[in-house]
């Protein structure tokens, strides 16, 4: 790895107050409101030395916002059904929100749990009366994170060039559904474990059965990004991949998303589960994945029904990697 260089986050040394600082710049109007400038947040909570370990878990988790964080905590440290993880690829995280109490989830997450955080903006989230989104008061951020027990590194924000716009005008006038600034993003790190480096992505590909080539066109972004550099990656998240269960019991192609993970040598990290053991929301697809390359990847699972089914709309997903 000649030139490979590890550059460790710079922590925050006071936790921030999510209600009162925000960290997308209000500016004047956008013309493609897609594009908002926002900075990255992250503190560590870790002890002083983590053991490194050759196998390290990993687990990607929509939390659905942080709407039962409490629980979703608790059932972590007590193993309700997997293994307590070491990195966290996390998704729809609240920050500074009121449907989920102003609270800033992923700070709450790494700081129960005793590990470094990194969290940056998919979405300005902006007020709303109801909708999918649920009741809103005012603006807040919503996006992903990634949590570790061993130190991050090299933290980029990749905003996608691509996404749909969220931002239509019935939503803001009426008030409705989900108006937001922003658009999807995958959040990149270099996970520093005793000497050894990997590269992690948390993802959150497009949404709808009409944004095929949107997710597409994530997912090259991102293993484009893994092929620039030597490390072993890691990509995990809420892949929306709707088609990919449907591949998997006919043996079709028709998850574009996964295709183009599986054809730039990223192997699927639950292949060896039979598909009916794959679905991992209420509408019974498999959306939540975990793909890997230049890592051994072992014992995968996903959280039982009892209790996850009922702490968010996703259920969490974990892989056992084995680093070389």
């Amino acid at each position: 790895m000649s030139g490979y260089v590890f550059r460790e986050f710079e922590w925050q040394t006071e936790e921030p107050d999510a209600r009162a600082e925000r960290l997308c710049e209000v500016t004047a109007p956008l013309a493609d409101k897609r594009r908002i400038d926002c900075r990255l947040e992250g503190m560590s909570f870790t002890a002083a030395d983590v053991p490194p370990k050759d196998e390290i878990v990993v687990m990607a988790y929509n939390v659905e916002r942080g709407l039962r964080a409490d629980e979703q905590i608790a059932a972590l440290r007590a193993e309700e059904g997997l293994p307590l993880p070491d990195i966290i690829l996390m998704s729809e995280a609240d920050r500074g929100c009121s449907r989920t109490g102003y609270r800033n989830v992923a700070a709450e997450y790494a700081r129960r749990l005793g590990m470094n955080y990194v969290f940056g903006v998919e979405f300005v989230e902006l007020p709303r009366w109801w909708g999918a989104g649920l009741r809103l008061r005012a603006r807040c951020e919503h996006g992903n994170a990634i949590l570790s027990r061993y130190p991050l590194g090299n933290v980029r924000l990749m905003r996608h060039r691509r996404s749909r716009s969220w931002h239509s005008w019935p939503q803001r006038l009426l008030r409705v559904g989900e108006p937001r600034e922003g658009g999807r993003m995958a959040l990149a790190a270099d996970v520093e474990v005793g000497g050894r480096y990997l590269r992690v992505y948390s993802v959150h590909f497009e949404s709808g059965r009409r944004s095929e080539l949107h997710r597409v066109a994530q997912a090259m972004e991102v293993t484009e990004d893994a092929s620039r550099s030597p490390l072993p990656a890691v990509i995990g998240g809420d892949m929306n991949a709707g088609a990919y269960l449907h591949d998997l019991r006919r043996g079709s192609r028709r998850d574009g998303a996964s295709i183009v993970l599986r054809e730039r040598g990223f192997a699927d990290a639950h292949s060896g589960l039979p598909s009916d053991a794959r679905v991992t929301t209420r509408s019974g697809v498999a959306i939540d994945l975990i793909f890997g390359r230049g890592v051994r990847l072992g014992e995968a699972g996903i959280g039982p029904p009892e209790p996850w089914e009922r702490l968010s709309d996703h259920l969490p997903v974990w892989a056992k990697v084995r680093l070389r």
